[in-house]
């Protein structure tokens, strides 16, 4: 009975891995194939924008509905149910678009469809682990599965690049493709061992109002958790400004240098899985405050790669931001994970995504405006609030919790 169970456990760890991993990838092929669809029909990006921009309301709405499904129904149904609805979108819609002219309509409805169920499924998936997985040993899976999904970020490119070299493929075999992967998705899901425990089993049915304002107010009587929650919301913040500022250098300081853009993208990628794989080998279990001075340092990195900025420093801004971002967000999930009731992981999720999501058009709005006036110095200026912001939560981590 023990090797049994050993046997269940093992793969219910690699299946909540995998799934999230072949769900991004066909998300990643999906926004690839889009990009590709609308620009090479209509010749812009502006519909793309426009088709993304709705698509992301969806985000919001699965911030805010994730918290009712996950906490009042069984998560393996959740996770189950979304991979079923995602892969059912892409084969309909492989029949129904056209390939030469897309129905605007219909790519805003998939695009709003696969959203939706993407922030839905990715908390779910969260939620289950501490209910199956030792609590020594969360560290350790969620450094693990950051990693694997950075990966995913990694290969579905390479997947699609090759996909757009094949001549005479059209964007209804490739819709196709990524509902392969929601289909793989799915198959890993159905394989997870779990029954619900009793708080979650047993939790009373709450409207979507209720459940959203004891989500809250859970949040405010735990400090902790509005302290992760904040800092989550200024990584996103400043997240925002770097990922604006990074195609203007390659286009503005580096458009000489073939694929610059692509360059920092593949070493930032690179740092994401180091880090990911030091988090996860790494024996001493990590604390806040080491995340919040780790952050500290990159924004020292930051400031002092724009004083004398070339286009190594560039690629040593990435290799750190990629290796610094997949250690924080590896370890805000255990964090949050360890500081909230089982009961509650949905919601608490549903709001911090919700938070970390919404902030980010925020911080494009507000940066958008200064990137091109700023041009490498916006790194110095992302540093310099990396540095103060942490800092200061750093110190009242230390002062009141450490």
């Amino acid at each position: 009975m023990d090797f049994i169970m050993t046997n269940h456990l093992k793969r219910t760890y690699v299946s909540l891995m995998l799934s999230p991993f072949f769900s991004q990838i066909g998300s990643a092929i999906y926004v690839l194939g889009l990009n590709w669809l609308i620009v090479k029909s209509t010749g812009t990006t502006q519909l793309l924008g426009i088709i993304e921009g709705i698509g992301g309301f969806a985000f919001l709405i699965g911030d805010l509905l994730v918290g009712l499904l996950v906490d009042q129904h069984n998560r393996k149904y959740v996770l189950i149910w979304t991979d079923i609805i995602a892969t059912l979108v892409c084969v309909v819609s492989s029949f129904l678009i056209n390939n030469n002219t897309p129905q605007i309509w219909l790519l805003i409805l998939i695009t709003f469809i696969l959203n939706l169920m993407l922030a839905l499924n990715y908390p779910a998936a969260k939620s289950i682990v501490p209910e199956v997985i030792n609590g020594n040993y969360l560290q350790k899976f969620n450094a693990l599965s950051n990693t694997f999904f950075g990966l995913a970020n990694i290969i579905a490119p390479v997947i699609g690049g090759v996909l757009l070299a094949i001549n005479g493929i059209d964007f209804s075999e490739f819709i196709l493709i990524n509902a392969a992967s929601y289909f793989i998705a799915l198959f890993f899901n159905l394989l997870i061992t779990y029954q619900p425990t009793p708080s979650v089993k047993n939790h009373q049915s709450e409207s979507f109002l209720i459940s959203t304002i004891s989500g809250f107010k859970y949040v405010l009587e735990h400090k902790k958790l509005l302290l992760y929650m904040t800092s989550m919301g200024i990584f996103n913040f400043v997240c925002a400004g770097f990922l604006l500022t990074t195609p203007y250098i390659s286009s503005h300081y580096f458009s000489k240098i073939t694929s610059s853009y692509s360059l920092f993208l593949i070493c930032a990628a690179v740092g994401g899985l180091v880090g990911g794989l030091w988090l996860t080998v790494q024996k001493q279990k990590i604390s806040s405050n080491r995340i919040f001075a780790e952050q500290i340092c990159y924004g020292i990195i930051l400031i002092l790669g724009s004083l004398k900025f070339s286009i190594y420093s560039w690629i040593i801004i990435a290799l750190v931001y990629g290796l610094i971002q997949s250690r924080f967000f590896g370890s805000m999930i255990t964090f949050i994970q360890e500081e909230t009731d089982i009961s509650f992981l949905g919601r608490i999720f549903g709001l911090t995504f919700l938070f970390f999501d919404g902030i980010q058009p925020v911080g494009s709005f507000i940066f958008g405006f200064f990137v091109s006036t700023w041009g490498s110095w916006t790194y110095s200026v992302l540093g310099s609030l990396t540095l103060s912001l942490f800092g200061l939560i750093y110190f009242f981590n230390r002062k009141t919790f450490e």
